[in-house]
């Protein structure tokens, strides 16, 4: 009932998904995956938006996005840092919207210390979001490990939400060689 309500709603521009809870639960587990693994030290959030946890729960905190409100307002893909600058990198909800996900890891990489901690996530079965700026991939657990094979050790790329074969997202990890 809520996705046919949801789905009349769309074609009007109101929503009804403020009143559901399953955004939220979301939240709640980057939330907790954050804690569990940020590494203290310069930390660069990617792609940020208007969700600031990161922020405000931990310490030295700089966040990049397109748009305020930002510290940084850039892109991924050219990043106005020194080499090896962040010793842990968020990167959460972002590389589904960028063109070319391997030059932004690359990119990602560059300004990551070694043993500095990758932290991402991106959607596999989630809807088209965000469209209006590009939402161009879904990635599979091959695909992170790809990504994360040759740069990365203690790689963790975990499904969250949805079923065994067809995960909502997935929440990676990954310490720089």
């Amino acid at each position: 009932m809520k996705n046919f309500i949801n789905s009349i709603f769309r074609k009007t521009g109101y929503q009804i998904s403020k009143f559901d809870a399953a955004p939220y639960v979301f939240r709640d587990k980057l939330k907790m995956f954050l804690d569990e693994n940020v590494q203290e030290g310069n930390i660069l959030d990617i792609g940020s938006a208007h969700w600031n946890y990161p922020k405000e729960h931990f310490q030295n905190v700089t966040t990049l996005d397109l748009k305020q409100p930002a510290d940084i307002i850039g892109s991924i893909m050219d990043m106005p840092f020194q080499d090896e600058t962040f010793d842990c990198v968020i990167c959460l909800e972002t590389l589904e919207h960028v063109e070319n996900p391997f030059e932004a890891m690359r990119e990602v990489l560059r300004v990551l210390k070694p043993n500095g901690k990758f932290i991402g996530s991106t959607p596999f079965t989630h809807k088209l979001h965000g469209e209006e700026y590009g939402d161009y991939w879904r990635f599979t657990r091959q695909c992170w490990k790809n990504i994360l094979m040759k740069d990365f050790k203690d790689t963790s790329v975990t499904p969250y939400a949805g079923k065994v074969l067809s995960p909502g997202w997935y929440l990676v990890t990954g310490s720089k060689y």
